[in-house]
């Protein structure tokens, strides 16, 4: 019998978890017993408390948020760390979905560690409504607290299922696994059911009698945070996921962009603080600093240049051009690039406030001269210099950006302007936006140029500020603004990028269903896929799940790089 397990690296042992094959009546010796694990107060309340920094290690510190960056074009790098080789080299390949591949623990991490966050969360919440009780004298609040928490976590994690993979199970306190397997949905599906969930918490952590309710420093890594804090930041999580969730041009389009733009009005942002140990984020250290890790893609700071080389570089895009691509200097006035503005000499340019030209493209040449830049992302210095500063997930460039997006879907080209000029002006010093600004097209290519269009500053500011926050958010905002399949008139996925993952290859072993993937140059055109059927006799039954946490333990040197 073919059992997984999620090892992630803590004490606790949590309850029941859904992937496993039931055709065989065997059982797990290895699960701990739920009710003696779970009997005490405080045993549940730490599983509760658990469960975000596990859903952080899965979406910071796990191996698919940095080529889920690389293909966003945000990042560029050649190096073949956690898959990123393989899956941003051009043209684009289709992703190896075996158990097999050198980096299918990568694939995996999120996955797993999202499922490990709900399974916790799921546990905690059957334990409270079994009779475990929290409340004491001293925290009266302890129940409302935990409950809260929990759902806001399974939340999140479901809707970064549906954010990444094509598909997934909805699990809720309810879900009986002895019942049989719980039904696949789709991401969409997934989605709604996420949102649904957190607008629950939304109206919970609101309740005048829960709002001022604190939540403790360990918790989330934030101190002196309530209940109503707590409300805030769902506000803008929900605006990224209704966003984030679309797969192309024309499910964005359809987004329910008022909701959004209220979601997004209503929010504030959102930074864990790191500790150098187990709170720790693969995309502020790494991405932030390392001279020798990842470069600013061209794509990324390209549409800002003034002297004519991007167009050059970018030319007609053919499999000859991009292979005779290489690094070039820019020239531009943004000051997140370039302090000194586009008249400063190339070779001469000042650190932006971003992003630093090194004079030195540093990646190997034979694996792709397309891949080098000279411009390094600095973005996260200061989190990478003492790894104890906060980590930002949630910015207020992307709320204010998100508001920019619903009011350019609605005509308000004077509200669009206002919402841009945030942080092109405010941050890149750059000419104003204005409402007599061409209002252009949800097809038009990301630019800073003062003549571009509405549109084209908007995307250019999305992609600039989401960078180096949530690895997720240059490839979600690129794949919603991709138009018909292999067309990059938007600045949108490269043809060939998958346009969302499949469930992992190791699980769909356990699940008994055929292997599946997406992506590829030879599958344009195509959903990618090979079967999602479930095969005959396919049951389930539960097993122990281990959930612990994984602490970053050294710094990562050129040695590492390969």
């Amino acid at each position: 019998m073919n059992i997984l397990r999620n090892k992630l690296s803590i004490t606790l042992l949590a309850g029941l978890v859904l992937f496993a094959c039931a055709d065989l009546d065997v059982s797990n010796t290895n699960a701990p017993d739920q009710d003696r694990a779970l009997a005490k107060p405080e045993d549940v309340e730490s599983l509760i408390r658990s469960t975000f920094l596990v859903f952080w290690q899965g979406t910071h510190l796990a191996g698919n948020s940095w080529f889920i960056a690389t293909q966003g074009d945000g990042n560029s790098c050649s190096w073949g760390n956690w898959g990123m080789r393989e899956l941003s080299s051009e043209p684009r390949i289709a992703h190896n979905n075996s158990p097999a591949w050198g980096y299918a623990s990568s694939a995996e991490h999120l996955w797993y560690r999202l499922y490990g966050a709900i399974s916790s969360a799921k546990d905690g919440l059957s334990a409270m409504s079994g009779g475990v009780d929290l409340n004491t004298d001293a925290d009266p609040n302890a129940n409302t607290r935990a409950r809260i928490f929990a759902n806001w976590v399974m939340g999140i994690s479901h809707a970064m299922i549906a954010i990444h993979h094509d598909q997934g199970f909805i699990i809720t306190e309810a879900t009986d696994f002895g019942a049989g397997t719980p039904e696949l949905s789709d991401y969409n599906a997934v989605m709604a059911a996420a949102i649904t969930m957190l607008e629950g918490v939304i109206s919970d952590a609101d309740a005048n009698a829960n709002s001022s309710i604190s939540i403790p420093e360990d918790w989330l890594h934030i101190a002196n945070f309530t209940m109503a804090d707590l409300a805030k930041v769902t506000h803008g999580l929900i605006a990224r996921y209704k966003a984030g969730v679309a797969r192309n041009a024309t499910e964005r389009a359809a987004v329910d962009w008022a909701s959004v733009k209220s979601h997004a009005g209503q929010g504030v942002p959102f930074a864990p603080v790191g500790d150098t140990q187990y709170w720790w984020s693969y995309t502020h250290y790494y991405g932030g600093a390392q001279p020798y890790w990842t470069r600013a893609d061209y794509r990324f700071i390209g549409p800002s240049d003034q002297s004519g080389r991007f167009q050059t570089w970018l030319g007609d895009n053919s499999a000859a051009t991009v292979q005779g691509r290489s690094e070039i200097f820019i020239v531009t006035d943004d000051k997140r690039i370039v302090g000194g503005g586009a008249a400063e000499d190339s070779l001469a340019q000042t650190p932006g406030k971003y992003i630093e030209n090194v004079g030195y493209a540093f990646l190997i040449p034979s694996r792709g001269t397309y891949h080098r830049s000279y411009y390094l992302i600095t973005k996260t210095a200061e989190y990478a210099a003492i790894e104890t500063a906060p980590m930002n997930d949630l910015v207020q460039q992307e709320l204010d950006l998100l508001i920019a997006e619903a009011d350019l879907r609605a005509i308000d080209a004077a509200s669009a302007a206002t919402q841009i000029n945030k942080s092109r002006v405010g941050i890149g010093e750059m000419t104003a936006a204005a409402a007599a600004d061409d209002i252009g097209a949800a097809t038009d290519a990301p630019s800073a140029l003062d003549a571009a269009s509405l549109w084209a500053k908007y995307k250019y500011e999305k992609l600039m500020e989401g960078n180096q926050t949530h690895p997720w958010l240059n490839y979600t905002d690129r794949r919603g603004w991709t138009g018909p399949i292999g067309n990059d008139y938007g600045g949108g996925l490269l043809p060939g990028t998958p346009i969302h993952y499949p469930i992992p290859g190791k699980e769909l072993e356990v699940l008994l269903m055929d292997t599946y993937t997406f992506g590829g140059q030879e599958n344009i055109g195509q959903p990618g896929t090979a079967s999602h059927k479930m095969r005959e006799g396919a049951g389930i039954h539960n097993r122990g799940f281990y959930i612990e946490f994984q602490e970053r333990s050294r710094m990562m040197t050129k040695a590492d790089l390969k």
